[in-house]
Protein backbone atom coordinates (compact mmCIF):
# COMPACT_ATOMS: atom_id res chain seq x y z
CA UNK A 1 0.00 0.00 0.00
CA UNK A 2 2.90 2.18 1.38
CA UNK A 3 4.15 2.18 -2.83
CA UNK A 4 0.90 2.92 -4.49
CA UNK A 5 0.43 6.16 -2.99
CA UNK A 6 3.44 7.69 -4.43
CA UNK A 7 2.93 6.48 -7.81
CA UNK A 8 -0.29 8.02 -7.86
CA UNK A 9 1.25 11.09 -6.54
CA UNK A 10 3.19 11.29 -9.57
CA UNK A 11 0.11 9.86 -12.01
CA UNK A 12 -1.46 13.20 -10.84
CA UNK A 13 1.65 15.18 -11.13
CA UNK A 14 2.24 14.04 -14.58
CA UNK A 15 -1.71 14.92 -15.68
CA UNK A 16 -1.39 18.29 -14.03
CA UNK A 17 2.16 19.00 -16.17
CA UNK A 18 0.28 17.64 -19.44
CA UNK A 19 -3.07 19.92 -18.77
CA UNK A 20 -1.36 23.04 -17.39
CA UNK A 21 -1.83 25.80 -20.11
CA UNK A 22 1.76 27.94 -21.31
CA UNK A 23 0.26 31.05 -20.50
CA UNK A 24 0.52 32.34 -24.70
CA UNK A 25 -2.23 33.20 -26.62
CA UNK A 26 -3.00 34.60 -30.02
CA UNK A 27 -5.80 35.79 -32.01
CA UNK A 28 -5.90 35.53 -36.12
CA UNK A 29 -8.42 34.80 -38.76
CA UNK A 30 -8.75 31.13 -39.77
CA UNK A 31 -7.39 29.56 -42.90
CA UNK A 32 -8.28 25.76 -42.69
CA UNK A 33 -9.01 23.82 -39.86
CA UNK A 34 -8.48 19.96 -40.28
CA UNK A 35 -6.31 16.87 -39.89
CA UNK A 36 -4.75 18.00 -36.42
CA UNK A 37 -4.17 21.71 -37.80
CA UNK A 38 -5.09 25.26 -37.38
CA UNK A 39 -4.31 27.28 -40.07
CA UNK A 40 -4.28 30.69 -39.74
CA UNK A 41 -4.52 33.46 -43.06
CA UNK A 42 -0.72 34.65 -41.84
CA UNK A 43 0.44 31.25 -42.83
CA UNK A 44 1.21 29.82 -39.57
CA UNK A 45 -0.10 26.17 -38.61
CA UNK A 46 -0.01 25.04 -35.18
CA UNK A 47 -0.70 21.00 -34.02
CA UNK A 48 -3.96 20.72 -32.12
CA UNK A 49 -4.19 18.84 -28.98
CA UNK A 50 -5.97 15.61 -28.26
CA UNK A 51 -9.49 16.77 -26.95
CA UNK A 52 -8.90 20.10 -27.59
CA UNK A 53 -11.83 22.80 -26.45
CA UNK A 54 -13.89 24.97 -28.88
CA UNK A 55 -15.45 27.51 -26.95
CA UNK A 56 -17.81 30.75 -28.06
CA UNK A 57 -15.95 33.96 -27.96
CA UNK A 58 -18.60 35.76 -26.20
CA UNK A 59 -20.10 33.25 -23.90
CA UNK A 60 -16.90 31.60 -22.96
CA UNK A 61 -18.99 28.07 -23.18
CA UNK A 62 -17.90 25.28 -24.99
CA UNK A 63 -20.24 25.45 -28.89
CA UNK A 64 -20.68 22.23 -31.29
CA UNK A 65 -19.10 24.69 -33.69
CA UNK A 66 -16.01 24.03 -35.48
CA UNK A 67 -13.56 26.55 -36.99
CA UNK A 68 -14.31 27.68 -40.30
CA UNK A 69 -12.76 30.01 -43.06
CA UNK A 70 -12.58 33.45 -42.45
CA UNK A 71 -13.80 32.59 -38.84
CA UNK A 72 -11.95 34.73 -36.17
CA UNK A 73 -10.43 33.05 -33.60
CA UNK A 74 -8.55 33.31 -30.05
CA UNK A 75 -5.95 30.17 -29.79
CA UNK A 76 -4.49 29.31 -26.16
CA UNK A 77 -1.59 26.86 -26.20
CA UNK A 78 -0.39 23.97 -23.63
CA UNK A 79 3.69 23.61 -22.45
CA UNK A 80 3.89 21.16 -25.67
CA UNK A 81 3.10 24.10 -28.32
CA UNK A 82 -0.17 22.60 -29.41
CA UNK A 83 -3.39 24.32 -29.27
CA UNK A 84 -5.66 23.06 -26.45
CA UNK A 85 -8.16 25.94 -26.23
CA UNK A 86 -10.08 27.88 -29.15
CA UNK A 87 -12.24 30.72 -28.54
CA UNK A 88 -14.42 31.53 -31.51
CA UNK A 89 -15.98 34.38 -33.13
CA UNK A 90 -18.30 35.75 -36.39
CA UNK A 91 -16.95 39.33 -35.87
CA UNK A 92 -13.19 40.43 -36.00
CA UNK A 93 -11.30 40.52 -32.32
CA UNK A 94 -9.10 42.62 -31.25
CA UNK A 95 -5.89 42.43 -32.69
CA UNK A 96 -2.88 41.11 -30.98
CA UNK A 97 0.36 40.73 -31.49
CA UNK A 98 2.09 37.37 -31.18
CA UNK A 99 3.65 36.55 -28.10
CA UNK A 100 7.45 36.25 -27.41
CA UNK A 101 8.15 32.37 -27.71
CA UNK A 102 5.19 31.63 -29.29
CA UNK A 103 7.80 30.51 -32.82
CA UNK A 104 8.20 27.78 -31.06
CA UNK A 105 4.99 26.30 -31.36
CA UNK A 106 4.47 26.87 -35.21
CA UNK A 107 4.80 23.54 -37.15
CA UNK A 108 7.38 24.27 -39.68
CA UNK A 109 10.13 27.45 -39.75
CA UNK A 110 11.56 28.70 -42.53
CA UNK A 111 15.54 28.13 -42.65
CA UNK A 112 16.89 32.22 -42.71
CA UNK A 113 18.49 32.46 -45.72
CA UNK A 114 20.95 35.47 -46.96
CA UNK A 115 19.72 37.73 -49.64
CA UNK A 116 21.90 39.14 -51.98
CA UNK A 117 20.06 42.45 -52.71
CA UNK A 118 19.77 42.81 -56.06
CA UNK A 119 22.22 46.37 -57.30
CA UNK A 120 21.60 48.99 -60.21
CA UNK A 121 22.39 48.27 -63.44
CA UNK A 122 24.58 50.77 -64.44
CA UNK A 123 23.77 49.80 -68.00
CA UNK A 124 20.00 51.11 -67.91
CA UNK A 125 18.62 53.31 -69.95
CA UNK A 126 15.90 55.02 -69.41
CA UNK A 127 12.77 54.64 -71.91
CA UNK A 128 9.30 56.03 -71.99
CA UNK A 129 7.92 53.46 -69.00
CA UNK A 130 11.46 53.71 -67.23
CA UNK A 131 12.73 57.60 -67.36
CA UNK A 132 14.64 58.24 -64.50
CA UNK A 133 17.30 56.17 -62.46
CA UNK A 134 18.58 57.88 -59.86
CA UNK A 135 19.28 55.14 -57.52
CA UNK A 136 16.24 55.92 -54.97
CA UNK A 137 15.09 53.91 -52.95
CA UNK A 138 11.70 52.10 -53.59
CA UNK A 139 9.49 50.26 -51.82
CA UNK A 140 8.75 47.09 -53.93
CA UNK A 141 5.77 45.32 -53.30
CA UNK A 142 4.70 42.10 -55.34
CA UNK A 143 1.44 40.58 -54.98
CA UNK A 144 1.23 36.81 -56.19
CA UNK A 145 -1.87 34.71 -57.07
CA UNK A 146 -1.40 30.74 -56.50
CA UNK A 147 -3.30 28.42 -58.06
CA UNK A 148 -6.38 26.87 -56.10
CA UNK A 149 -4.24 23.04 -55.25
CA UNK A 150 -1.78 24.99 -53.64
CA UNK A 151 -1.45 23.03 -50.42
CA UNK A 152 -2.99 25.13 -47.25
CA UNK A 153 0.94 24.60 -45.32
CA UNK A 154 2.87 25.56 -48.56
CA UNK A 155 5.15 28.67 -48.34
CA UNK A 156 5.70 30.68 -51.07
CA UNK A 157 9.34 31.93 -52.28
CA UNK A 158 11.09 34.47 -54.50
CA UNK A 159 13.74 33.15 -56.26
CA UNK A 160 15.99 35.93 -58.00
CA UNK A 161 18.89 35.63 -60.55
CA UNK A 162 20.90 38.03 -58.02
CA UNK A 163 20.50 35.14 -55.23
CA UNK A 164 21.73 32.76 -58.26
CA UNK A 165 18.56 31.11 -57.72
CA UNK A 166 18.26 30.16 -54.52
CA UNK A 167 14.66 28.83 -54.47
CA UNK A 168 14.49 30.05 -50.89
CA UNK A 169 15.33 33.81 -51.24
CA UNK A 170 12.82 35.76 -50.54
CA UNK A 171 10.29 34.13 -48.10
CA UNK A 172 6.04 35.28 -48.91
CA UNK A 173 3.58 35.92 -46.36
CA UNK A 174 0.38 34.43 -46.49
CA UNK A 175 -1.94 37.38 -47.11
CA UNK A 176 -5.63 34.90 -47.83
CA UNK A 177 -5.89 31.53 -49.31
CA UNK A 178 -4.17 31.92 -52.25
CA UNK A 179 -2.60 35.05 -52.46
CA UNK A 180 0.99 35.78 -50.79
CA UNK A 181 2.85 39.39 -50.35
CA UNK A 182 6.02 40.92 -49.69
CA UNK A 183 7.75 44.33 -49.89
CA UNK A 184 11.33 44.67 -50.98
CA UNK A 185 13.05 48.05 -50.57
CA UNK A 186 15.33 48.46 -53.90
CA UNK A 187 17.00 51.22 -55.67
CA UNK A 188 16.04 52.15 -58.57
CA UNK A 189 17.83 51.32 -61.65
CA UNK A 190 17.99 47.39 -60.38
CA UNK A 191 17.49 44.70 -63.36
CA UNK A 192 16.36 41.17 -62.11
CA UNK A 193 15.11 38.09 -63.07
CA UNK A 194 12.89 36.43 -60.74
CA UNK A 195 10.18 33.11 -60.70
CA UNK A 196 8.13 31.96 -57.99
CA UNK A 197 8.80 28.31 -55.97
CA UNK A 198 7.21 26.36 -52.56
CA UNK A 199 10.69 25.91 -51.45
CA UNK A 200 12.51 23.89 -54.14
CA UNK A 201 13.19 24.14 -57.83
CA UNK A 202 11.37 20.70 -57.63
CA UNK A 203 8.35 22.96 -56.95
CA UNK A 204 9.19 26.35 -58.85
CA UNK A 205 6.29 27.68 -61.35
CA UNK A 206 5.24 26.43 -64.41
CA UNK A 207 3.56 28.27 -67.50
CA UNK A 208 0.21 28.13 -68.21
CA UNK A 209 -0.06 25.39 -70.37
CA UNK A 210 2.60 23.09 -68.12
CA UNK A 211 5.97 24.25 -69.55
CA UNK A 212 9.29 25.89 -68.03
CA UNK A 213 8.02 29.35 -68.66
CA UNK A 214 11.07 32.54 -68.67
CA UNK A 215 11.36 34.23 -65.75
CA UNK A 216 9.80 37.16 -65.29
CA UNK A 217 11.81 40.91 -65.50
CA UNK A 218 12.07 43.28 -63.31
CA UNK A 219 13.73 46.94 -64.07
CA UNK A 220 13.00 49.37 -61.05
CA UNK A 221 12.36 53.16 -61.72
CA UNK A 222 12.20 56.01 -59.49
CA UNK A 223 8.95 56.27 -57.46
CA UNK A 224 7.97 56.50 -54.15
CA UNK A 225 6.77 52.93 -54.32
CA UNK A 226 5.48 50.17 -57.12
CA UNK A 227 3.12 47.35 -57.15
CA UNK A 228 3.80 44.38 -58.73
CA UNK A 229 0.79 41.46 -59.21
CA UNK A 230 1.84 38.11 -60.53
CA UNK A 231 0.07 35.09 -61.24
CA UNK A 232 1.06 31.27 -60.73
CA UNK A 233 -0.92 29.47 -63.23
CA UNK A 234 1.16 25.70 -62.13
CA UNK A 235 3.38 24.69 -60.22
CA UNK A 236 6.44 21.92 -61.56
CA UNK A 237 5.40 19.05 -59.00
CA UNK A 238 1.62 19.36 -60.18
CA UNK A 239 -0.07 16.91 -61.76
CA UNK A 240 -3.68 16.26 -63.91
CA UNK A 241 -5.99 13.67 -62.58
CA UNK A 242 -2.89 11.46 -60.10
CA UNK A 243 -1.13 11.08 -63.86
CA UNK A 244 1.73 13.10 -63.85
CA UNK A 245 3.05 14.60 -67.70
CA UNK A 246 5.98 12.14 -69.12
CA UNK A 247 9.41 14.00 -70.05
CA UNK A 248 8.60 13.71 -73.98
CA UNK A 249 4.96 14.71 -73.82
CA UNK A 250 3.29 17.56 -75.58
CA UNK A 251 0.69 19.35 -72.75
CA UNK A 252 -1.98 21.45 -73.23
CA UNK A 253 -3.96 23.74 -71.50
CA UNK A 254 -7.17 20.67 -72.19
CA UNK A 255 -4.53 17.54 -72.13
CA UNK A 256 -1.98 18.52 -69.25
CA UNK A 257 -0.34 14.55 -69.56
CA UNK A 258 -1.33 13.36 -73.15
CA UNK A 259 -0.73 9.42 -73.58
CA UNK A 260 -0.04 8.54 -70.34
CA UNK A 261 -0.11 4.94 -70.38
CA UNK A 262 2.47 3.88 -73.76
CA UNK A 263 4.87 1.37 -73.37
CA UNK A 264 8.44 2.10 -72.27
CA UNK A 265 10.42 3.44 -74.97
CA UNK A 266 7.97 3.98 -77.12
CA UNK A 267 8.20 7.83 -77.95
CA UNK A 268 5.31 10.20 -77.67
CA UNK A 269 3.05 10.65 -80.98
CA UNK A 270 3.83 14.11 -82.02
CA UNK A 271 1.92 16.58 -84.98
Amino acid sequence: MKRIFPLLALSALLLAAVAAPSGLQMTGQVLDFERGYIFLTTGDAFRLADGVQILNAKTLKPTAQTPEPRDFARIFFDDFGKVNAIELSGAALPIEAPPAGIEKFVVALSTPYSLPTPTPNPNAKPDRFHPTFTGKIVAVTFTVQVPPNTPMNAQVYITTDASNWNPQAILMHRIDALHFRVTRKLASGTDFRYLYTRGSLQTVERAENGMARKPRRLLISDADARAVGDIVYRWADDSSNGITAQPNAIPTQFNPAPFPNLPPGVPTPRP
